[in-house]
């Protein structure tokens, strides 16, 4: 499967002691994709920065309750968890294509880092995109410390789904 991103990177020299401020802007474009059953696409790696204060705002396909059934994951490979996306109700169109996004940020917590985003297909069915499907993610500050939070390892989802 062949993905298209664009990308746009600025860097600033703002640091604070916790981290420091960037505008990384990654598009990703999956109109005429298609996402295989219990797969994932693996979109975004910041290791070994941790994404300290970021975005992430996804076009998808949706039921008639607005529903996707599809999964933002956000974490530190190989422990991705489902984002909790909020439904943008002015520009979806249920049964079609809905519009969710997520603040993304980095936490002192047990398992609260996050360097690595990804879409995930859950379903025993394969999902094919239709055009204007997209992802599109930004991160605005980065900071050190990703080695130090947590094994790097191989990304699996393993129990990802709920």
């Amino acid at each position: 499967m062949s993905v298209l991103f664009s990308s746009a990177i600025q860097y600033s020299t703002a640091q604070d002691s916790e981290g420091t401020v960037v505008r990384d802007s990654q598009t990703v474009l999956l109109e005429g994709k298609t996402l295989p059953a219990n797969d994932y696409i693996h979109l975004y790696d910041a290791t070994p920065y941790m994404i300290k204060a970021g975005h992430v705002a996804a076009k998808l396909p949706c039921d008639s309750k607005s529903e996707t059934s599809l999964k933002v994951l956000i974490g530190q490979a190989p422990n991705l968890k489902p984002a909790d996306l909020e439904l943008l109700k002015e520009l979806s169109k249920p049964g079609a294509m809905c519009i969710y996004h997520v603040d993304v940020e980095s936490t002192k917590q047990v398992n609260g880092t996050i360097t690595d985003i990804a879409l995930q297909n859950p379903t025993n069915k394969e999902v094919k995109f239709a055009p204007t499907a997209t992802i599109v993610i930004g991160v605005d500050e980065i900071m050190p410390g990703a080695e130090e939070a947590g094994a790097m390892g191989n990304m699996s989802m393993g129990n990802s789904t709920g």
